[in-house]
């Protein structure tokens, strides 16, 4: 507990000397209301559809009518083609939109870990300072990654699985208006099916393949008591020993509960597992041929059959919007945290990776008085808390590394920021945007051993150019350097027993931070 307490001052300290130097408030006031915004005082219905890519979509160019419902919002909104998002994972990316800080800064990296500073404000609280009421709304997974223990569920008054559109209606019988965060996991690996559920196409099914949540549990179960020992730690072993050392039967599903309800009670902490994600993972590509390219494109189909049943329960809310008093004072917005890879280059899943598959994603911000248009310059998921805040008519907390699109999008004006950042949780980082992928691969010292691609004449990133244009990767090169060295320090420091020290910044390395757009 001790040490836990010093890690966490550690990590406060750091966040107070970063407040010093690149604006982060840790004593933020109450926003206040800016004149002539397009939508004061209106509600927000952020709605946050996990693992979804982009280019999955139709109205970003899917040759399959995955989101018809998604599509025709973004017809009457403003959708940005060129987003990315800040990490290939959840967690991470879901704490920089609600932060608006890159996961280099806010540090939230381990599940049932980190903790996020109280020194930086989260999209939530903001808006709850400012009068809305707040509520966070997702499936049962909701809360491993948006906790009050990690400080992501900080902010909102109600943390709940109800329906999406009971909370609505619930909220919506007050004067005040409400921020509603909802989270949909429905399109994680492995890609099941109820019985009753059809595919999106008439595809050959792989006679192997587990597509249906019976069919996986079955053999998710018969994993579990072959690699008992691999999955479960020793206190798991002693305490359900009756259970996961039964003789197995037929239909026996008592091993796949036991691992679901440690799970999502802080199990994976540590205490009772080793890793709760690897064997469903196992269970479910050892079930298909990853080197066929039918089989894949079968697996590919039942995620697109998925995003197409989000899709068609996201149309109920949206029409529960439109056709009520809530259509002129709700802005809607669609995001999500990450992408997913079909075997492009032989992954699958997010795993840690560098293209574009896992970070390109969708964005579209659907808000009264703002017409319709695509916008093609690049953004981010961490520019969402500050357009969001402008939208409404109060003024950003200072620090955050997004920036509000409220303005480019009134004025069509091209921000100044040529690329945005992400970060894998391989280590690497990545710079991009519609034209150029360049990423810096972990312990690489010079520019020559990075990787550059050109997105227009390589759309499938196979071809390394960095010799090719050595200005350009040089430059990218020095801006990668340049955040490692600072998620380096922050790293160290949070390990460091010498807390009370504090972060020693360089002024010459901030000015150049500052100047190459971090901030």
């Amino acid at each position: 507990m001790k040490k836990g307490y010093f890690v966490l001052l550690t990590l406060g300290l750091i966040i107070a000397a970063i407040s010093l130097y690149f604006g982060l408030n840790s004593t933020w006031q109450k926003p206040v209301a800016t004149k002539n915004q397009p939508c004061l005082n209106c509600n927000i219905l952020l709605i946050d559809v996990d693992i979804l890519r982009a280019d999955a979509l139709p109205c970003y160019g899917y040759f399959r009518n995955t989101t018809p419902n998604i599509c025709q919002l973004a017809q009457k909104s403003v959708l940005f083609q060129d987003n990315y998002a800040p990490s290939n994972w959840t967690l991470p990316s879901a704490f920089s939109t609600a932060t608006s800080i890159y996961p280099a800064f806010h540090r939230i990296e381990l599940m049932f870990v980190d903790k996020l500073s109280l020194a930086i404000p989260t999209l939530a609280e903001t808006l709850q300072t400012a009068g809305h009421q707040t509520a966070l709304v997702g499936s049962s997974s909701l809360p491993i990654y948006l906790t009050t223990e990690n400080g992501g569920a900080r902010g909102f008054d109600l943390v709940t699985e109800q329906p999406i559109a009971e909370v609505i209606e619930q909220l919506s019988k007050s004067k005040k208006p409400w921020f509603i965060q909802y989270y949909l996991s429905n399109l994680h690996l492995p890609y099941l099916l109820e019985a009753d559920e059809v595919p999106i196409a008439k595809l050959e099914k792989p006679k192997n393949l587990l597509a249906t949540h019976a069919e996986f549990n079955l053999k998710f179960n018969s994993y579990l008591k072959r690699h008992a020992t691999e999955v479960f730690q020793k206190k798991a072993l002693q305490e359900f020993g009756s259970i996961i050392f039964a003789p197995e039967t037929e239909n026996d599903l008592s091993l796949v509960k036991l691992l679901t309800d440690l799970f999502e009670n802080g199990g994976n902490s540590g205490e009772y597992l080793i890793n709760a994600w690897k064997p469903k993972y196992e269970t479910y590509m050892e079930s298909f041929d990853q080197n066929n390219p039918s089989e894949v494109a079968y697996v590919r189909m039942l995620y697109d059959t998925k995003l197409r049943i989000s899709d068609y329960d996201l149309g109920v809310i949206f029409d529960l919007v439109a056709n009520s008093d809530l259509a002129k004072k709700t802005i809607t917005v669609i995001m999500s945290d990450h992408g997913e890879s079909f075997g492009e280059r032989g992954k699958f899943n997010h795993e840690p990776d560098h293209h574009t598959e896992l970070f390109f994603t969708p964005l579209i911000i659907n808000s009264p008085n703002i017409s319709a248009s695509q916008i093609k310059f690049t953004t981010t998921n961490l520019d969402i808390f500050p357009t969001l805040v402008d939208l409404v008519g109060l003024v950003p907390p200072k620090g955050l590394q997004g920036i509000s699109l409220l303005a480019p999008i009134s004025n069509g004006l091209k921000p100044t920021r040529e690329f945005v950042f992400s970060q894998s949780n391989a280590g690497e980082i990545i710079l991009q945007n519609r034209d150029w992928l360049y990423y810096l691969p972990v312990a690489v010292q010079t520019a020559s051993q990075s990787g550059l691609y050109n997105k227009i004449l390589d759309p499938q990133e196979k071809l390394n150019v960095a010799e090719k244009y050595p200005e350009l990767t040089q430059s990218l090169f020095d801006q990668a350097r340049l955040l490692r060295s600072y998620d380096e320090m922050l790293a160290a420091e949070v390990k460091n027993p010498d807390y009370l020290k504090g972060l020693k910044l360089s002024p010459e390395k901030i000015e150049r931070m500052k100047t190459e757009g971090y901030f």
